[in-house]
Order: C-alpha cells, then sequence, then structure tokens
C-alpha cells in the first residue's frame, strides 16, 4: 500500500484495497451487493481475513455483533422466501 498520506480521504484507501460495495441503480432505487472485485487483492485479502477470525474468535466485540445481525437480516429474509 506504500505511504498512506497518498491518499486523501478514507474512501480513497478503500477504493484501493478493493473493500467498498458494488453499486446498483434501478430508477429511484439503490442496491448496495458485495465488494467489488477490483483493487488490491493482497490488501483486500489480509483485511477479509481479520474480519473473519474476529467473527470467529470468543471476544469478537464489535465485529462480531454487526456480523451476527447481518446474519439474522439474511436468514429472516430467507425465511420469507421460502413461504
Amino acid at each position: 500500500m506504500g505511504d498512506c498520506k497518498r491518499f486523501s480521504s478514507a474512501k480513497q484507501a478503500a477504493y484501493y484495497a478493493g473493500l467498498v460495495p458494488r453499486v446498483d441503480i434501478f430508477g429511484d432505487t439503490v442496491r448496495y451487493g458485495r465488494i467489488i472485485n477490483r483493487g488490491c487483492h493482497s490488501i483486500r485479502r489480509v483485511i477479509v481475513q481479520a474480519a473473519w477470525s474476529l467473527v470467529r474468535c470468543q471476544h469478537g466485540g464489535k465485529v462480531k455483533e454487526f456480523y451476527q445481525r447481518l446474519y439474522l437480516i439474511k436468514n429472516r429474509s430467507s425465511l420469507l422466501h421460502v413461504k
């Protein structure tokens, strides 16, 4: 990644690493999907692995809580589609 001062914002650094969601716009609707497949793959791989380690460990803190909320929301919507 080099010198972090070359990025004027955290958003630019996130784009460089490829840690931004794909955005689909349909008329007035904006939908955010998975992270884009562009950017520095090695940086993204390290950050994603670190996040998964926090999710799986006993003391995951806010990252683990955030993942659990997303997991519940996804499972609820999956159950609604089954009916």
